[in-house]
């Protein structure tokens, strides 16, 4: 039987699905993809517990490469597949000229934190082995961003990926992170924090997830190797605009470079171009999806 949070948490995430899939129902349908950027499409990653795919793009006239970006779409951990981010995805390939796995996870309830970080463990791994990806670099926007952070956190301190479940061996390194308009802060209580854990366990219970997983800005000045960039914009959602800056602000004190765009809708050439949450994986042709992109790009390639 659902207890009352969970009932809550599920006339939640339906509400907020039938809105996005409202919004972005007629946006997918207009995307023009890139010309210059190849597609490999639902490759198979695992089968267990169900099948997961995802895609691989890449630009033209680049082979070899050991670097890679992996691109994990948002949607509130309820909502959402890689067709969300593929025309951003290509995007980037083309501007950083290196190979992004855009990847398919389970989603929550059927899926817990620790499931939906070991199976892009296991999207990394299979990639590596198909392709030869060493050096990976998440990127991930909304609630994706929470889990490019936690999968480049869990990937670079092995403490960190045992307190939460992950025992997914990389076949690789994270170097670098790049999160767009992510909310960083969850409460265990409530929705989507409630879906991190499949039920509520006790403060004893060794299955708890530790606190850090809810609230992100107090991990990250754990890794000041790992580089990263933030994201976020005049209209963004106010939790997320508010943990953005909150992230930004807490890295920096601990000494760590972040390179940052806070994005400002404007008007070119008569076309209204409004900022609001992630718009660059809405709106990459935009000039400040541009600069999005190459904020990307320089990050993962920066010493």
């Amino acid at each position: 039987m659902l207890s009352i949070a969970r009932k809550l948490a599920k006339k939640q995430s339906q509400v907020f699905i039938q809105k996005c899939t409202e919004s972005d129902t007629p946006r997918l349908a207009a995307e023009v993809f890139p010309g210059d950027v190849t597609v490999e499409a639902d490759i198979e990653y695992t089968d267990k517990p169900n099948k997961l795919t995802y895609d691989l793009y890449k630009p033209f006239d680049v082979s070899g490469s050991k670097d890679c970006f992996v691109l994990i779409h948002g949607g509130a951990f309820v909502y959402g597949t890689k067709r969300n981010d593929k025309n951003f995805g290509m995007h980037l390939a083309r501007t950083a000229q290196i190979p992004v796995i855009n990847v398919d996870y389970t989603l929550m309830p059927d899926a817990d934190m620790s499931q939906i970080i070991n199976e892009i463990f296991r999207a990394m791994n299979h990639a590596a082995k198909t392709y030869g990806f060493s050096r990976f670099h998440t990127v991930g926007d909304s609630a994706g961003a929470t889990l490019a952070y936690l999968t480049a956190l869990a990937a670079r301190n092995r403490h960190v990926a045992h307190e939460v479940w992950v025992f997914e061996k990389l076949k690789g390194t994270v170097e670098s992170a790049a999160l767009i308009c992510g909310a960083f802060r969850n409460d265990r209580k409530k929705w989507p924090g409630i879906y991190f854990e499949k039920e509520m366990p006790s403060k004893t219970d060794a299955r708890r997830l530790p606190d850090f997983v809810f609230d992100l800005v107090s991990i990250g000045v754990r890794d000041p190797g790992l580089k990263v960039c933030l994201i976020t914009c005049d209209h963004d959602l106010p939790n997320c605009r508010k943990d953005t800056l909150a992230l930004k602000q807490a890295l920096e004190e601990a000494g760590v470079t972040v390179p940052f765009q806070d994005a400002q809708s404007t008007t070119v050439d008569g076309v209204e171009m409004d900022c609001g949450h992630v718009f660059c994986i809405a709106r990459p042709e935009w000039p400040v999806g541009v600069k999005s992109l190459q904020l990307i790009a320089e990050n993962y390639c920066r010493r």
